[in-house]
């Protein structure tokens, strides 16, 4: 049998590797230091932000932004219904109440008139909205406008990045620069990866400042046991921060892999049966390579039968059982539906090369639903 193509690995290297081993080799504590401050001033030279906060996870820098803007008991968050769980989880563990509406296609990014009915229908004014930028992607609309519209309404726009590292909107800025802040994430299957690991880029001083206290217990500076405010261990450790340097490092490259293999499929792929969701290779890089398809068990299992592996996309988030007590549980969002009935994800990790590309490719043509 041929070698199994994961629909994700890690792409570790030997530089990475030389690099953790230099790192355990100095004598380094281990625990958040220098390596985590030199992280976070690639990440914002990087975004083209002022400031980043690292953070253990994606979740935990979204939950650090909501608590830093004093959101909580009362409130209510607007969330897409196409989303990871822990946009809305994040949500939950402030108090606030989660509001979910629909997303447009193809971007799977909120649907601005979904969003519109959503704050229609509240007594009271949503105090944020989650924009989600799913698989790196801008939406149809023009960013600015929605953010225009938010900030007349007093609607903070928190965006989950999280799988936009490498992405921009069409005026060039990055992904995540346009909210009050923007959450990244470097868990397993981003484009960098430390195991885990988050970060907040922002431009706004105050809410920056908020956020390096509440993950160091409260305290406004290290090395003191002072806490004016109530706070969290949300620190990172050097550890995983060299691991994430030595990759944002290499990031061109890695967003050139990206970009090559996925236009690769969209230029090969031609089926009846399935349709690859196309991302704007000039400003965005994908993270997954997305497809949809009504058949999507017998593909699934026909590309299994060929050692190559998928996942498929997120659920309705609305239907799952954490928010069976939710009064939208019963709801049906149309676009979030379609996702979830017809969306997979096939192999996408930067490990994959010409051959394997090829192979995958052949199999999409090949398939014939049973």
């Amino acid at each position: 049998m041929r070698e199994p193509l994961n629909q994700y690995e890690p792409d570790i290297t030997e530089d990475d590797i030389a690099a953790v081993n230099k790192y355990l080799r100095s004598g380094g504590y281990v625990t958040e230091f220098k390596k985590t401050r030199d992280l976070e001033k690639s990440i914002s030279e990087y975004c083209q932000t002022n400031n980043a906060v690292i953070f253990p996870n994606g979740t935990l820098s979204l939950l650090a932004i909501l608590k830093s803007l004093n959101i909580g008991r009362g409130d209510t968050v607007i969330v897409p219904n196409y989303t990871m769980a822990a946009t809305a989880f994040a949500v939950i563990e402030t108090g606030a109440e989660v509001i979910f509406c629909d997303v447009e296609l193809p971007s799977c990014c909120i649907c601005f008139d979904s969003f519109k009915k959503a704050i229609e229908c509240q007594r009271k004014r949503p105090k944020a909205v989650m924009l989600m930028s799913a698989n790196g992607r801008y939406p149809s609309y023009e960013i600015n406008e929605f953010i225009s519209f938010c900030t007349n309404k007093g609607i903070e726009v928190v965006e989950d990045s999280a799988q936009s590292l490498g992405s921009k909107y069409k005026d060039g800025q990055h992904i995540g620069t346009k909210g009050v802040a923007g959450s990244f994430s470097f868990s397993m299957p981003k484009i960098i990866t430390a195991g885990q690991g988050g970060a907040v880029i922002s431009n706004d001083e105050n809410l920056i400042f908020k956020l390096r206290s509440y993950r160091d217990f409260g305290r406004l500076s290290g090395g003191n046991d002072l806490h004016p405010e109530i706070g969290l261990n949300l620190k990172y450790t050097d550890l995983q921060a060299t691991l994430a340097l030595s990759q944002i490092n290499r990031i061109d490259r890695l967003v050139e892999i990206k970009k090559r293999n996925f236009k690769l499929l969209i230029d090969s792929v031609q089926s009846e049966y399935l349709y690859i969701n196309q991302n704007d290779l000039k400003y965005t890089t994908p993270w997954f390579y997305e497809l949809m398809t009504p058949h999507r068990e017998s593909l699934i299992n026909w590309l299994s039968e060929q050692n190559i592996f998928t996942r498929n996309m997120y659920p309705e988030l609305n239907r799952q059982g954490a928010f069976s007590f939710h009064h939208q549980h019963k709801h049906e969002f149309k676009n979030s539906s379609f996702i979830s009935r017809n969306g997979l994800w096939l192999p996408s990790h930067t490990k994959l090369n010409h051959n394997d590309m090829n192979r995958i490719i052949e199999a999409l043509n090949t398939f014939r639903p049973v």
